[in-house]
């Protein structure tokens, strides 16, 4: 009988765990998308500084922006 409890309250804490990581998701996409693109343009930029890319001072696109 205790085995089917731990057996039942693992199935169960996984359902929770799978709703909250849902609903975290969906709730702050924007957040998510907003900082996996500063990092990709901060990457952008270091690259560029790395492969000898022209940097011109007056283009704000050349420096970090975070």
């Amino acid at each position: 009988m205790t085995k089917a409890f731990k057996y039942m309250f693992g199935i169960g804490a996984a359902i929770v765990l799978i709703g909250v990581t849902v609903y975290l998701i969906v709730t702050y996409w924007d957040k998510i998308l907003s900082a996996l693109t500063a990092g990709g343009r901060v990457a952008t930029n270091i690259l560029n500084q790395f492969s000898g890319d022209r940097i011109d001072t007056n283009d704000p696109s050349d420096y970090y922006d975070l």
